[in-house]
């Protein structure tokens, strides 16, 4: 990742590549910051959003978080009265970065655990697919992981909601421990033609667990679309 639009940059040229004049945008945790500033920047071309398990920034606020951010205005910077709380603590983030040079395999599968909710893990859901679907032949290379980290810890697209008036469909679940509800709350509260679908008692990988609910509902807003 060069810079904070790299991944931005990076579908838009896609997109034009293609030659697409009419897309739907499905962006999955990381993905919806992404699939946020893709649909900001092309809102001729995006006629849907689909945000599953999504935020519009990964780390809640503190009031010394908000001070420090002040100090270094960017274009994407929020302005709003309350502390941000959609977002997970940012020592959790730092933590994993440090542990991911000294350890990337362990780091990984921790990080995968954080995915599921209680309920999923005691149901032991966790280990089948986290060893059938996201480690299975995927080799993590270590750059690539901190840079995610890093856009993970330095992303907020709140600023681009007010821009985007496409159809927006939000699909979380109600335990994410990594993009919690109340990040899809906010995103809903932003946008005038969202709708918000969550599922109780699941974490952040909705299209597995829920799989036959999760696709039914996107068939059928997709059908209206």
């Amino acid at each position: 990742m060069k810079n904070m639009h790299s991944y931005r940059d990076a579908v838009i040229e896609l997109i034009e590549q293609k030659g697409l004049t009419r897309v739907v945008l499905v962006g999955w945790s990381m993905g919806s910051l992404v699939a946020i500033q893709v649909a900001s920047y092309l809102l001729h071309k995006v006629q849907g959003l689909v945000l599953v398990s999504g935020t519009s920034k990964f780390l809640a606020e503190t009031q010394t978080s908000v001070l420090s951010s002040r100090t270094s205005l960017k274009d994407t910077d929020f302005e709003n009265n309350e502390l941000y709380q959609g977002g997970i603590p940012s020592v959790l983030v730092t933590k994993i970065k440090k542990r991911l040079s000294k350890n990337p395999e362990r780091t990984f599968n921790d990080f995968y655990k954080l995915m599921f909710s209680s309920k999923e893990q005691a149901r032991e859901l966790d280990d089948k697919i986290i060893d059938n679907y996201l480690c299975h032949g995927r080799i993590w290379d270590l750059l690539e992981a901190q840079s995610g980290l890093d856009f993970l810890m330095e992303a907020d697209v709140r600023a681009y909601l007010p821009n985007i008036t496409c159809p927006t469909l939000l699909l979380h679940g109600e335990e994410d421990n990594l993009c919690p509800l109340e990040g899809a709350n906010f995103i809903e509260r932003q946008l005038p033609y969202a709708q918000l679908v969550s599922y109780p008692g699941v974490g952040h990988i909705p299209f597995l667990i829920e799989f036959r609910n999760f696709h039914q509902v996107l068939e059928e807003w997709l059908s209206v679309l």
